[in-house]
């Protein structure tokens, strides 16, 4: 029985792809300043903002925006690079996508007392 090689590459394909946007992620987000005003600043802000956006919409806008202006200074003064959704835009939704995966992956195992590696 013989298997073709187009299942194995499209299986492939996507954790491929997945880890060139992780590369990149990081190569654009190396200085530890950017880093915090990233995920100790910018985030929770974001996070913040959607909680929000129901009942104040032009608060969560307005902090929409705050949390942009902070990631990207980041990036124009402590990086010096442009900012990944100016040259890649769906890498940081994807990577947002995959840290809150990772979050929740992270609790499941907390309340459950797997390691993740059974």
């Amino acid at each position: 029985m013989s298997q073709t090689a187009a299942p194995i590459e499209s299986e492939n394909a996507k954790p491929a792809r997945l880890d060139r946007m992780r590369s990149t992620y990081r190569e654009d987000h190396q200085n530890p300043v950017n880093h915090f005003l990233h995920v100790g600043v910018g985030w929770p802000i974001m996070a913040f903002a959607v909680i929000l956006a129901p009942f104040r919409p032009w608060w969560a806008l307005g902090l929409f925006c705050l949390s942009y202006a902070i990631m990207w200074m980041g990036h124009f003064v402590f990086e010096r690079n442009l900012p990944t959704i100016f040259r890649h835009p769906t890498t940081p939704f994807v990577m947002a996508w995959t840290v809150m995966g990772q979050i929740l992956s992270g609790f499941g195992r907390l309340l459950t007392g797997r390691s993740g590696r059974d």
